[in-house]
């Protein structure tokens, strides 16, 4: 897994989605998690000098240098230890989570459908994938994984009610069967089913609550363990069942990564086997 991450590594620092592609925030930040994830620091310091390269002016990151906007990628950057990203920047990227609010829980948009009597605005402020739209699961789960380490770290009342409302949004948005999807429980009057690796952030996200609110969750969790057919999903449900106390070892071998990301998961989620929780710590 090492070696393959490392062959995989751009020229510039970064890492593609695919080998031979351009550098791109998510995978980049994924094969650096890896990294502390294997021990590796192999290629580290020129990934990290590659990201501090592309934060842009707000304190946020875009997908990738070409597009003008930070988006929800920004809560994976703020994953990685300040000391190594740099405080300042580190600092910043939280800051730009912290003043992002979805379009449908603003005051006004509260107040809009107040006024039109219509279900439109949402009560639990959540994250969008980009600024300006709703709020969705996956978003909300990543950027609460970030201010949760960051609140152990440096406590804040600002932090901890953007957690709370974040975590009220995924109990919210929780599908029937107990998992979540991107975040639509209802599709034309019909209940949505979940996916596995939305189910396994989300849970991730949410282990510090109360179990006994959880167990739908959890069930749901093991059930899709026992069906997933991705190795993306399979890397989260390890992630969520083990911070729930339920963890399940190694990916299954007939889920080969696709991606250069699903390798970097993997790596990630069967670092938990030697104690190594890179995302609750």
């Amino acid at each position: 897994m090492i070696e393959s991450l490392q062959s995989q590594q751009n020229s510039d620092g970064g890492w593609s989605y695919h080998p031979g592609g351009s550098s791109w925030t998510e995978p980049t930040v994924y094969s650096i998690l890896a990294g502390y994830a294997l021990g590796d620091a192999g290629g580290r310091s020129k990934a990290i000098s590659w990201l501090r390269s592309t934060q842009q002016a707000d304190g946020g990151w875009a997908p990738k240098p070409r597009v003008p906007q930070s988006t929800w990628v920004t809560a994976l950057a703020a994953l990685i230890p300040s000391q190594d990203l740099g405080q300042q920047e580190h600092d910043r990227a939280i800051r730009w989570l912290l003043d992002v609010t979805a379009a449908n829980a603003t005051f006004m948009a509260r107040l809009r459908a107040w006024l039109s009597r219509e279900n439109s605005s949402d009560p639990n402020d959540g994250w969008p994938w980009f600024p300006g739209t709703a709020a969705w699961a996956t978003p909300t789960a990543i950027a609460l994984l970030a201010l949760i380490k960051e609140n152990k770290h440096h406590p804040t009342r600002a932090l901890q009610d953007r957690i709370a409302g974040g975590q009220k949004f995924l109990l919210a948005h929780r599908c029937t069967d107990g998992g979540w999807n991107h975040g639509a429980v209802k599709a034309l009057g019909v209940d949505a089913p979940s996916y596995p690796e939305t189910t396994g952030a989300a849970l991730l996200a949410l282990s510090d609550i109360n179990s006994v609110a959880l167990k739908p969750s959890i069930d749901r969790a093991e059930a899709w363990w026992k069906d997933c057919q991705s190795s993306e999903g399979a890397s989260w449900l390890m992630l969520g069942l083990r911070a729930v106390g339920r963890p399940r070892s190694g990916c299954p071998e007939t889920l080969r990564p696709r991606t250069i990301q699903d390798q970097a998961l993997c790596a990630i989620a069967s670092a938990g086997d030697r104690g190594i929780q890179l995302f609750t710590v």
